[in-house]
């Protein structure tokens, strides 16, 4: 199960984000919080948010040795 950072509610559904609204709002606002999330989303949906993968920054097939 996974949990918000901030205050280790639940998170029931499939945001790409680990931060419940009630937190992001109060960081953030509610307008911006959405959009963050909306753009989050949008970019693991295209694969643009997997971690350690260095070709994504630069557009090379570079490796770490």
């Amino acid at each position: 199960m996974r949990r918000c950072v901030y205050c280790q509610t639940d998170l029931l559904d499939d945001r790409s984000m680990e931060i419940c609204d009630r937190c992001g709002e109060k960081v953030w606002g509610k307008k911006m919080f959405d959009a963050i999330k909306k753009t989050t989303d949008e970019a693991r949906d295209k694969g643009n948010l997997e971690p350690m993968r260095p070709d994504l920054l630069d557009g090379t097939n570079k490796r770490f040795s």
